[in-house]
């Protein structure tokens, strides 16, 4: 169980059981257009169903999710439980918290032009660290990306809100439009993660599904 400032991740590997989604969930996963984005969409939202209906003693069916205004799933019938998904290639995860969360993780090995998008979407500062690092350049670019889109998850606006408005001071302090923001890193085989708490995140424990 859960416990005051820590944060459960969930690792995905099973395919999704789709007779705990909704049949509205079902209908939605035919709008994407790529089976691999609707399998990541399908085990996510079992991934919720499943481990919510354990932490709140309903079953997954009782389990109701709404979208805030800014686009963020919340429990609409669950207090104090709190869940952010996030997926890069066939992983998916997701986070629980007893406080508002953001979470993301991305695939080291993704391709990607990581200096030319720190060059557009980095501060000044993080994009020259981005390039200094040579080899490292993309563990690094990962880092400081997953952080602010962390913290971005956290607010609710994504990626809408502006990578510049968010930007990881260290590995466990970060600023998002000048509000101090906690961060706690994760990591296993070719990924790298990052969670986001506006409280002292006294633990991040890993778990596979």
């Amino acid at each position: 169980m859960l416990t005051k400032n820590e944060i459960q991740i969930w690792r995905m590997r099973k395919s999704a059981d789709t007779s705990y989604l909704t049949e509205s969930e079902m209908s939605f996963s035919e709008r994407y257009g790529s089976s691999d984005s609707k399998a990541a969409y399908l085990k996510g939202r079992f991934g919720v169903r499943s481990f919510a209906s354990l932490y709140a003693s309903l079953a997954p069916s009782e389990v109701k999710i709404d979208i805030s205004k800014s686009g963020k799933p919340f429990f609409a019938n669950i207090e104090d439980l709190h869940f952010n998904i996030s997926h890069s290639g066939s992983e998916v995860a997701i986070a629980f918290s007893m406080k508002p969360v953001g979470f993301d993780l991305e695939l080291l090995d993704r391709k990607r032009d990581f200096r030319a998008i720190a060059d557009r979407f980095f501060t000044n500062q993080e994009s020259i660290e981005v390039k200094s690092a040579e080899e490292s350049g993309n563990e690094l670019f990962v880092r400081i990306w997953t952080a602010k889109e962390a913290m971005l998850k956290l607010s609710g606006d994504g990626l809408a809100g502006g990578l510049n408005s968010a930007m990881a001071l260290s590995e466990r302090v970060g600023l998002l439009a000048d509000q101090r923001i906690h961060l706690g890193r994760l990591a296993w085989e070719g990924v790298i993660g990052c969670v986001a708490s506006l409280d002292p995140i006294s633990e991040v424990k890993i778990e596979v599904h």
